[in-house]
């Protein structure tokens, strides 16, 4: 085990020793905010099960399951543990896929089932199709039948399935979509197969459980209500800090369970925490204490910090004004740091400010200009199945391959291409195929040149030919689609905007026509946005981390997510129609979802926050913000006070 498990308990803490010490032990369902140590709490949870259950769990074979939503989180608990054996941690869906593999005849009655109402729904989105769809729609939607009507007929032949990043039935690999909704539905629809899972793991704890989907959470509840007595399920997480979009947020208490509050904030000076308290108060009311402190444990003192907001126009001069921020408090705050790139952490919606700076601006544009929703959050993380091969792959074996770390691009190369199972190296020269795979990634590094002309269809394209990995099967039917040839600027006709049925599938056709054409190299500068490698991360990619200096850039007008909107928040416009009866329904609006957006960036600063709001209407900006008493009337600045101080 780690220091984190020793370190000093809170109340809650031991709250939660309590219900694992219990007879049964009791369910629970911890809420702590930002910068409480939720992680912390959870791995005393662990350590609390393994000191007093441990020597149990061993004579019966059990395991106590820590699922998550991120790999790298997974891997941080791993290590935090200490590897112990009488412990599984892992993703959610590795989990689930886990509970089921040895399950195959079932897997395959299902996929089967899955393909018939692809089928259907694909037919029903074609014979709604209005006059304005195009035509590369329909295309797309008569490839699309076509695909499964082939898999439909070959699927009864396929006797072993796999998990994989992307869907392919024949292949027999089931993407991510695809074990989120089948074993879910397993668990629910069969006795046995909640009862294999309390016998396997009496202890279950889900971490970032806000982000954990609707239908997990309900299969997981569904357990502990049958075998409460055999089985402890415990969340750990925090609703204000769901941003993903198909997270639960909040979840209900069952029968019987604890709930726990962990209002502590270990990371915030008292001033960020005073503004965190601010965005929090309309929301679930969850009061944060206590604050950063430094000195002797005997002699703690509070960290005071700083927390300021500017409130500037909206014009061509916003770097420059960002620019003048940051020596405004190098000023105030006598810290030089503020003026260097690699000392301030800048928060923004993923928009053109970065993507700009960084190269990928056509990448950017590709992916979220008239794109699906789908793609623009996914774009956010990194998650968007587009680009995944180049994430995933191209990226880390061409890093590899120039530094000439060749072990590690063997590792790439090994962990992802069937070309190296061993199963399929039976009677091949492989020194033959070693050379196949280094003229490939020789051929691949010069694709990637900063001044190469390869657009993401050819690099896509001599992957797919090579072989060496296996492409998303939504990625390949669009390879075989024919090239749209204006690709680059975008399908701006009318129909992409109007509101047909299909209209999802015309932005997901015309953004992917625009990706494909784009030049291959941008994505060197998306890939170091994306691995928090320059000044520059993207508010919804952040939480978790924390930095010294953080600068928080709102700016609707440069965002292309209709998901948010800090104008809306904060009231100096207007909801739309729909999302005026959304909340009279009591459903939720941008205003919830950006107030949950706003809290995470905030709660970054370790030290200093300052926040920019771009905006056309200043005066009335600044009124809302003193309305709201987000900020301290003395923390609210306008334009003129860059020069000033």
């Amino acid at each position: 085990m780690t220091n984190r498990a020793q370190q000093k308990d809170t109340k809650a803490d031991r709250e939660l020793y309590r219900c694992l010490n219990l007879s049964p032990p009791r369910s629970f369902l911890m809420i702590a905010g930002a910068g409480s140590g939720k992680t912390t709490s959870l791995i005393k949870g662990l350590t609390e099960t393994l000191n007093k259950h441990g020597e149990r769990l061993k004579l019966r074979r059990q395991k106590v399951a820590c699922i998550t939503y991120m790999e790298i989180a997974a891997g941080e608990i791993w290590a935090d543990v200490g590897n112990n054996p009488l412990v599984h941690v892992s993703t959610i869906h590795s989990f689930l896929w886990s509970l089921v593999r040895s399950f195959q005849s079932d897997i395959q009655r299902w996929v089967a089932n899955r393909i018939d109402e692809k089928l259907v729904e694909l037919r029903e989105t074609a014979a709604k199709f209005g006059p304005r769809v195009q035509q590369r729609t329909r295309d797309k939607n008569q490839s699309d039948i076509s695909h499964y009507e082939r898999q439909r007929i070959r699927i009864d032949g396929v006797r072993s399935f796999t998990y994989g990043t992307g869907s392919d039935y024949v292949k027999g690999i089931l993407g991510h979509d695809d074990i989120i909704k089948m074993v879910p539905q397993f668990i629910v629809e069969r006795p046995l197969m909640r009862s294999l899972l309390s016998q396997q793991y009496p202890f279950l704890f889900v971490d970032e459980s806000q982000d954990a989907m609707e239908n997990v959470v309900d299969a997981l509840k569904a357990v502990e209500k049958e075998q409460g007595d055999h089985f402890c399920l415990g969340f750990f997480g925090d609703p204000m800090q769901r941003i993903y979009l198909t997270g639960i947020g909040s979840i209900s208490a069952g029968q019987g369970w604890e709930p726990i509050k962990k209002s502590e904030n270990f990371r915030c000076p008292t001033t960020v925490l005073g503004v965190a308290n601010a965005i929090r108060r309309d929301g679930d009311g969850l009061v944060q204490t206590r604050g950063r402190m430094a000195g002797p444990e005997d002699a703690l003192v509070s960290v005071p910090g700083s927390a300021d907001i500017f409130v500037l126009p909206i014009d061509e001069r916003r770097n420059q004004r960002l620019t003048q921020v940051r020596s405004w408090a190098a000023r105030k705050n006598k810290d030089l740091a503020w003026l260097n790139d690699k000392d301030v952490k800048v928060l923004v919606i993923v928009h053109r400010m970065a993507a700009k700076r960084l190269g990928f601006n056509e990448l950017y544009a590709a992916l979220n200009d008239k794109a699906p929703e789908k793609f623009k959050s996914g774009f956010l993380d990194g998650t968007a199945w587009p680009v995944r091969p180049f994430n995933n792959f191209v990226l880390p074996l061409v890093i590899a391959s120039n530094q000439g770390r060749e072990f590690e691009a063997m590792q790439v190369l090994r962990s992802q291409s069937p070309l190296l199972d061993r199963k399929k190296l039976s009677g091949v020269n492989v020194d033959k195929r070693l050379g196949e795979l280094r003229r490939f990634t020789e051929n691949l590094q010069q694709m990637m040149e900063p001044e190469s002309s390869a657009t993401n269809a050819d690099v896509l394209r001599h992957i797919h030919k090579s072989g060496v990995i296996d492409l998303d099967p939504r990625v390949l039917s669009y390879l075989n689609l024919p090239v749209q040839m204006d690709a680059k600027k975008g399908d701006n006709n009318e129909a992409a905007e109007d509101e047909d049925d299909g209209e999802e599938l015309t932005k997901e056709v015309s953004a992917m026509d625009a990706f494909l054409a784009c030049p291959a190299s941008q994505f060197w500068g998306y890939y170091k946005y994306v691995k928090e490698d320059s000044p520059f991360s993207t508010q919804q990619g952040i939480k978790g981390a924390e930095f010294e200096r953080v600068l928080v850039v709102l700016d609707d007008d440069e965002g292309t997510h209709v998901q948010f909107s800090y104008d809306k928040y904060l009231g100096i416009k207007p909801l739309s129609d729909r999302e005026e009866t959304n909340r009279r329904e009591g459903k939720e609006t941008s205003i919830e979802r950006t107030r949950r957006l706003f809290y995470v960036c905030c709660t970054r600063a370790m030290k200093d926050l300052i926040v920019v709001l771009f905006t056309v209407n200043i005066v009335a900006a600044k009124s809302q913000i003193t309305a709201l008493n987000l900020f301290p009337a003395n923390a609210i600045h306008l334009e003129g006070q860059l020069e000033t101080n």
